[in-house]
């Protein structure tokens, strides 16, 4: 049985007015025009059918740069952890990883005390006990006392060292007692899936997951992406660049935790295949159990705060986050049985799966989003999400 695949079709064909899947052009422009947003590639689906897919805005912020493609290709930073949880997924269907097996079993340099209890569910949920600011406080603090190993098999030097310099990082609470987003958990996947699969975490996806689903456009490495199609956003003249960032643009160096970079369209596909439960066209990527763990709660009653938000149930997937009860930074409008992520940068998608909706938010806007006050400045998912939800007027 071939499962279903995208292909354009007519909102009204699948239930949706198309009045108000209209709009939706009309509300981009608008974004635009505030000057929060340079460029932005949307696309609506349902049922299988794709009934919005435009794009906005120009391709670079150069001046006189040519008008955004619909295929154009965004980093889309923190997005990129479902993939890798995939990868996860993967090999734990394939009974290679366990979800309820210590990460020190597959990374004997993850020491510390109580950190034998972290296990690799905890890194897929951010309930490891491990958090970010104290993670790069060990960096800082320990800088010069600890000898970096020299580099093994594929791993990546920068990577190598970046491992290196935070393995031993002590916890900041037992792992599953709160949710702390952490992306150096996803990189510690990406280990994970480098050392038992024998390959990196790029060419593994590249091979497991992009290709079988006809992703010709993904990659987690900027290298494999045409320059000519390629979104690039203004320079944050308050962000950083480090070696790490610059080998990134150049080599073949990876980051688990937000590397990939991809279409709309890809994107688009890689949700339908979830909303599939793991098949798209005659492509099995995961089991409907291996779909129903990464996309229902795995963390309840467990709280978090983020972005200066207090969220009494966290409610997160294996690299998911679940809509459930919860309110903030997306939509308010989408069934609680939802699953989503978003990206620094301005990357949103989710999968309704009541109805049956694949929704893909990519635009380019301000990286540094410290607050929720700056958060809702430059970016616009929530209210795109709740008018795409809005527009289905058949259940």
């Amino acid at each position: 049985m071939v499962a279903t695949i995208l292909h354009p079709g007519s909102a009204a064909a699948v239930g949706m007015s198309l009045e108000r899947i209209g709009h939706l052009g009309e509300l981009a422009g608008q974004w635009l025009r505030e000057g929060n947003v340079q460029t932005m590639v949307l696309l609506v689906a349902r049922r299988g059918q794709i009934v919005f897919h435009r794009a906005f805005g120009p391709l670079t912020p150069d001046p006189g740069a040519s008008p955004t493609p619909l295929d154009a290709i965004f980093p889309t930073a923190s997005v990129g952890k479902v993939i890798t949880a995939t990868a996860v997924m993967l090999l734990v269907e394939e009974g290679l990883v366990g979800l309820n097996r210590p990460v020190s079993g597959y990374l004997p340099e993850f020491q510390g005390e109580g950190k034998d209890a972290v296990l690799v569910r905890h890194l897929l949920t951010h309930t490891s006990g491990l958090r970010g600011e104290d993670v790069e406080r060990f960096v800082t603090q320990s800088r010069g006392e600890l000898e970096i190993p020299p580099a093994t098999g594929s791993l990546h030097p920068l990577l190598n060292e970046y491992f290196a310099r935070r393995y031993r990082c002590p916890l900041w609470k037992p792992p599953g007692v709160e949710m702390s987003y952490l992306p150096y958990g996803f990189e510690l996947l990406g280990e994970i899936v480098r050392r038992v699969s024998a390959e990196p975490l790029d060419r593994f996806a590249r091979d497991r997951i992009f290709r079988p689903l006809g992703m010709d456009d993904s990659s987690y490495c900027p290298v494999d992406v045409a320059p000519q199609r390629r979104v690039r956003r203004a320079p944050e003249p308050d962000l950083p660049t480090d070696a790490t960032d610059l080998a990134h643009e150049t080599e073949r160096l990876y980051w688990g935790s937000g590397g990939v970079e991809t279409t709309a369209h890809d994107l688009a596909v890689f949700g339908q295949m979830f909303l599939n439960r793991g098949r798209y066209g005659d492509a099995r990527i995961l089991s409907p159990a291996g779909v129903a763990a990464m996309t229902r709660n795995q963390i309840p009653g467990i709280g978090a705060e983020f972005y200066g938000q207090v969220f009494p149930e966290a409610s997160f997937g294996y690299g998911w986050s679940v809509h459930g009860d919860k309110t903030g930074m997306c939509g308010g409008l989408y069934s609680a049985r939802a699953f989503e992520h978003w990206g620094r940068g301005g990357s949103y998608f989710w999968v309704d799966p009541d109805l049956a909706i694949v929704g893909v938010y990519l635009s380019a806007t301000a990286w540094s989003l410290d607050t929720v006050v700056h958060w809702f400045r430059y970016n616009r998912a929530d209210l795109f999400q709740d008018a795409v939800t809005a527009a289905v007027s058949e259940p």
